[in-house]
C-alpha cells in the first residue's frame, strides 16, 4: 500500500511541483496540502488520533512560513502522542542555504532528510524505495 502524503507550505507554486513529483510515481496518491501549518497540525491531530490505525503517512515540511516555522510546527508535533508520531516520516524542504538548517535537521529525531527546493522527482523516488525496503509498517 503506497503512503498517504503531507505537504505544509505557504508556497502554492512549490506545492504544486511537489503533487505533480509525488504522482509522477505514485498515481494514486492520497495528497493532502496545506498552506497553513497550523491547519495540518489540527488535522493530524484529528486524523491520526486512532490507535488502532496506522497510516503511513510522508510528511514534506517547509522550514520558512510566515505564521508558524517548521522548527515550531515540529516543537508542537513532538508533543502528540506516540502513536501519531510513529505514523509520519517527515522531511524538511527548504531553499535555505543556510548549514545551520541542515545541522539542526540533522540533530532532530522527527526528521528523516533535509531535501532543498525545489523538490526533484529523483528526491521523492529514493524515499519511496526507502518505504518498499523500510519495516516501518506493521
Amino acid at each position: 500500500m503506497p503512503p498517504n502524503f503531507i505537504i505544509v507550505d505557504d508556497d502554492p507554486v512549490n506545492n504544486l511541483l511537489c503533487e505533480f513529483g509525488i504522482r509522477k510515481f505514485v498515481k494514486d496518491a492520497a495528497i493532502k496540502i496545506f498552506t497553513d501549518p497550523e491547519d495540518a497540525l489540527k488535522n493530524i491531530q484529528e486524523d491520526y488520533a486512532d490507535p488502532e490505525r496506522n497510516i503511513y503517512t510522508i510528511l514534506f515540511l517547509d522550514i520558512n512560513m510566515p505564521s508558524m516555522t517548521g522548527w515550531e510546527f515540529l516543537d508542537v508535533f513532538e508533543n502528540y502522542n506516540t502513536y501519531i508520531r510513529k505514523q509520519f516520516k517527515i522531511f524538511l524542504v527548504s531553499s535555505s542555504v543556510d548549514d545551520r538548517d541542515k545541522e539542526r535537521a540533522g540533530m532532530n529525531s522527527l526528521v528523516s532528510a533535509f531535501l532543498s527546493k525545489p523538490l526533484k522527482a529523483n528526491d521523492i523516488k529514493e524515499i519511496l524505495l526507502q518505504h518498499e525496503t523500510d519495516n516501518y509498517i506493521s
